[in-house]
């Protein structure tokens, strides 16, 4: 038979195990909408379009890169030889303004009206 230390501890076991299956449970949960509803249900909030000013956006690009403030036309072919002259970090940023600046003049093509 089973004494009472046996059997407090088997109670104690199956307490804490089955606490820890609800906090577990209820964490996961919780985790899965920790950002919660930000689309308010079904509910239109009107018009959530955005415009972007991308005239500004490359004025400020070529400001901080003076690479691309000496580019002639969208294909410069002493783009490599001017992004060896810079530091590796420098390049990559660069390059990556580059890219920037080649999307926005792709949205200002296709924003502006017909």
């Amino acid at each position: 038979m089973f004494n009472m230390k046996h059997m407090k501890i088997a109670i104690f076991v199956l307490t804490v195990s089955i606490l820890g299956t609800c906090a577990l449970i209820v964490n996961s949960g919780n985790m899965a909408y920790a950002q919660g509803n930000k689309t308010q249900g079904n509910k239109t909030q009107g018009d959530v379009t955005t415009t972007i000013d991308a005239d500004s956006l490359i004025k400020a690009l070529k400001a901080r890169h003076p690479v691309l403030a000496q580019l002639v036309t969208n294909e410069d072919k002493d783009l490599v030889v001017k992004f060896k002259d810079l530091d590796t970090k420098e390049a990559l940023k660069t390059a990556l303004a580059l890219n920037m600046l080649h999307l926005l003049q792709q949205y200002r093509e296709i924003d502006e009206p017909q």
